[in-house]
């Protein structure tokens, strides 16, 4: 139970017509996530629009950085792009 309580988890709200959402955009511990799921869905007065649902904070680490090799450069037409050219 303990590692359960030392992830993280997001509350999602799902909303008809619009989409899902980060609920106030933070991170829980799993108490305070269902504590905080509990409270919002016994004040949602509209359940057939709105629904919220718990998703587990999954970070992925890196333990070195991927390096750009010859086959995974970006060319256009076979000829080479300059990425200090690009509008991004």
């Amino acid at each position: 139970m303990s590692e359960l309580n030392e992830k993280k988890f997001f509350i999602i709200s799902k909303e008809k017509y619009i989409g899902y959402r980060i609920h106030d955009n933070k991170s829980y511990d799993l108490t305070t996530a269902v504590r905080k799921l509990l409270a919002l869905d016994t004040l949602n007065e509209d359940k057939k629009t709105t629904s919220y649902h718990l998703q587990e904070v999954c970070f992925s680490e890196v333990e070195k950085p991927l390096e750009l090799t010859k086959e995974m450069e970006v060319k256009k037409n076979g000829e080479d792009i300059n990425l200090d050219d690009m509008p991004f």
